[in-house]
């Protein structure tokens, strides 16, 4: 009796090395790099992937050569194409954009300030201005929190799709404090007092001690990203704080309309 050669175990085989599978561990192994994890040696990523040596030996030998991996010393580090990659990203218009404003801001407040981004249900943090010397807890580039903890995320939540919103007010509110808004009412509520007023606050919501206040920036109706200042939750903000941060929103969503109407509208489509 012949033995078919779709056996099971050829099929796992072919399964564990299929181009979906290998383009999943090499995710994985990319994502073992981080803001304190900039250059590791094989066997770091091994036990932070938690891939086999084995793989992540292979795995190696196909990104080095991509550009996605550089060798540095006896370790390896990200490969400046992941940067290039990154710079075609349209957010990177909107981070660019906001540079000079973001700073201006922090300069004149003398605070934490972030700007952020919506995915889903969570806020990711695109770039930040951090006071020299400052020990209050802050969001580096990248990071990622539940959007409802946020001043961040309310402020973008509160110009998100009615599907985007429904889907968080739908899922399961984690508390990250005791001071998180879990209950969908109350925060919906939040959300059209947000809408109107073009300002988000999160007074220990995220994290103990550090009080929020967030303004979209806001184009084609949708908003883009946000703007936030974080102080001591000793410090209170004052109408000079809302002024200012609407100020420097306003003039990013003008930077960046200026350059969507040099024919990139596509990159920030929004609602008409």
């Amino acid at each position: 009796m012949k033995i078919s050669d779709a056996s099971p175990v050829k099929e796992m085989k072919q399964a564990h090395d299929s181009p979906a599978s290998i383009l999943s561990k090499a995710f994985e192994l990319l994502d073992s790099f981080g803001p304190d994890r900039r250059v590791l040696t094989l066997t770091q990523m091994s036990r932070i992937s938690g891939l086999p040596k084995s793989t992540v030996h292979r795995l190696i030998g196909r990104l080095v050569p991509l550009g996605f991996l550089e060798q540095h010393g006896a370790g390896f580090k990200l490969g400046i194409r992941l940067r290039t990659l990154a710079a075609s990203m349209p957010v990177e218009s909107l981070r660019e954009s906001a540079l000079p404003h973001l700073a201006a801001l922090q300069s004149w407040s003398r605070s934490h300030v972030h700007l952020a981004a919506l995915r889903g249900g969570q806020v990711v943090f695109v770039e930040r201005f951090v006071p020299s010397g400052s020990r209050l807890p802050s969001g580096q580039p990248g990071d990622h929190l539940p959007a409802h903890a946020t001043a961040l995320g309310k402020a973008l939540l509160a110009f998100a799709p009615s599907p985007v919103v429904d889907e968080v007010l739908g899922g399961r509110l984690e508390a990250l404090t005791p001071r998180t808004v879990t209950d969908p009412e109350a925060l919906s509520g939040e959300l059209r007092r947000v809408r109107d007023e073009r300002v988000a606050y999160a007074r220990e919501e995220c994290r103990r001690g550090v009080t929020c206040i967030a303004t979209p920036v806001v184009i084609k109706g949708r908003a883009v990203g946000a703007v936030s200042i974080s102080v001591s939750s000793d410090n209170r903000f004052g109408r000079q704080h809302v002024d200012a941060i609407r100020v420097a929103a306003d003039r990013i969503s003008k930077d960046n309309q200026q350059t969507l109407s040099m024919g990139h509208e596509d990159w920030f489509p929004g609602q008409d």
